[in-house]
């Protein structure tokens, strides 16, 4: 799956954009195009379904945005290049049932797992499992270092 610059903008695209956070940490956001009018002018114009905001608890819901206000977190719009298994129309039926979703966790049920969900019909986050197989590997890395100099103080 990667992604592609986009050409026009319709109904069901899966959008991706790259992020950086206040305190200088890199990560991406998804949503689904929703609702591009005939002739849209600008990016206020064009819908866009993915995790926004915060409820009064402090928790991220899927919402309906403009387009202008999902690109605050990131510069431009691409979009994902994967295999829709559902008509435009079903993918955003599918995003539409999930707002006010209100379930947001960022290894579990974040804006990824939204847009593969809409799109694939399995949720998935490429974006975890990048860091989760990062992750394992350097705590490997370390388990084996350790157990290594342990057994080296005591062989001592």
């Amino acid at each position: 799956m990667g992604t592609k610059k986009m050409a026009s903008i319709e109904a069901g695209m899966w959008l991706h954009i790259d992020c950086v956070n206040p305190i200088g940490i890199k990560f991406e956001h998804d949503g689904i195009v929703s609702a591009p009018p005939e002739g849209y002018s600008s990016a206020a114009d064009i819908k866009v379904i993915h995790y926004a905001g915060s409820e009064p608890h402090g928790k991220r819901l899927i919402s309906e945005t403009t387009l202008a206000e999902f690109l605050v977190v990131g510069s431009s719009a691409r979009v994902v290049n994967a295999r829709c298994r559902f008509s435009p129309l079903e993918v955003v039926k599918r995003a539409r049932s999930q707002l006010g979703r209100a379930d947001y966790n960022v290894l579990g049920r974040n804006c990824q797992h939204f847009g593969s969900w809409c799109y694939e019909g399995a949720a998935f986050s490429r974006e975890v499992f990048k860091y989760g197989v990062i992750g394992t590997s350097f705590g490997l890395v370390v388990s084996i270092v350790g157990i290594i100099a342990i057994g080296m103080a005591r062989a001592s």
